[in-house]
């Protein structure tokens, strides 16, 4: 029986339901519907017309991993990716410039492997590192079977139900559209860059690329808010990760993060709050951040999206947005 992909509301005559309902056991899983909602007669046709959602282990994942120099971690986030219960279709790991043996590991495994001209100069944290994850998901432009997307970097470690968990999630929101869980013993509110799921049809309309500028993972964020859409980070889905996060930056590097505030167009209440924040755990770099934010950097994103940035923290702090304090609250208690 041929079902059409993404539909949502199915067409039966009285003789056909029963062996529908036996196709679906295996491929669907019922959605929390009222009694009358379940199932809808229209009398003079005598046509049901059910309602129902896909069962997340049916739908497509594709990985995009972007590795720098990352031998020694790459070969067991591949291991923890191909182990999950919802298995991506497809894996695509951005080697991006290694001088070690990243490429190689990348191509022992069942992976499509992107190579990146090498170079000695590192990416972290500056607008060029976006050009690399764009480098991934070029290669997905075409692709025609694709619900979501997962994004990686090389030493996060996720549990066997991680996918499963995100994407059924998303699939009972249609209105969120990016998602991730957390790592361990590591405070955030919203999706961090690596482990984060994004809807494919969603990013496709914005032409399935992060712009080339500072902070280009907020960006995408901010975008899906002003759109309409909303965002979500799951607190009891917990990952690993082989290092601590932002362990090799210099202090300098957080001047590109302070640029990032200032192209996004965060309010001067807000930017100085999260740099109050982190000067707790990293003055150096919390100084840094605070001369990127104070610039004459004038690669802006939109007006719209900046007004939208502005207005919404705005509100939020002049208005006492209880949720915005206990975020603050916490991110200072757990800054180290």
């Amino acid at each position: 029986m041929c079902i059409k992909k993404n539909t949502n509301l199915q067409q039966i005559t009285r003789e056909h339901h029963i062996a529908l309902f036996k196709d679906f056991e295996q491929k669907h899983y019922w959605k929390k519907f009222k009694p009358n909602e379940e199932f809808k007669t229209d009398k003079k046709t005598s046509i049901y017309k059910i309602k129902m959602a896909k069962n997340p282990l049916t739908l497509k994942v594709a990985v995009v991993l972007n590795a720098r120099n990352e031998e020694k971690h790459l070969g067991k986030t591949l291991e923890f990716l191909q182990a999950q219960q919802l298995k991506p279709y497809r894996i695509i790991v951005v080697n991006d410039g290694s001088t070690d043996k990243t490429g190689e590991i990348a191509s022992s495994y069942d992976v499509e492997v992107v190579e990146r001209k090498k170079r000695k100069e590192n990416f972290v944290a500056r607008k060029e590192l976006a050009e690399t994850v764009n480098a991934g998901l070029e290669k997905l432009d075409e692709d025609t079977d694709c619900d979501y997307i997962l994004l990686m970097s090389a030493e996060i470690h996720l549990p066997k139900n991680y996918l499963t968990e995100v994407v059924k999630r998303m699939e009972n929101n249609p209105k969120l559209v990016v998602a991730a869980g957390v790592i361990r013993n590591e405070y955030t509110v919203v999706p961090r860059g690596p482990g984060r799921v994004v809807k494919y049809d969603f990013w496709k309309k914005l032409g399935l690329r992060y712009p080339i500028n500072y902070w280009y993972e907020g960006y995408l964020l901010w975008k899906a808010q002003s759109m309409g859409y909303e965002i979500a980070s799951f607190g009891d889905i917990i990952s690993n990760s082989g290092r601590k996060t932002g362990s090799n930056y210099e202090p300098k590097r957080y001047y590109y993060y302070g640029l990032g505030l200032k192209a996004l167009g965060y309010s001067s209440p807000y930017a100085f709050a999260r740099i109050l924040i982190f000067a707790k755990k990293n003055p150096r770099g919390a100084y840094h951040m605070l001369r990127g934010y104070l610039s004459d950097y004038n690669d802006l994103y939109e007006p719209e999206l900046r007004k939208f940035v502005r207005k919404t923290q705005l509100n939020n702090i002049f208005h006492f947005n209880l949720e915005y304090l206990k975020r603050f609250l916490t991110g200072f208690k757990n800054s180290k």
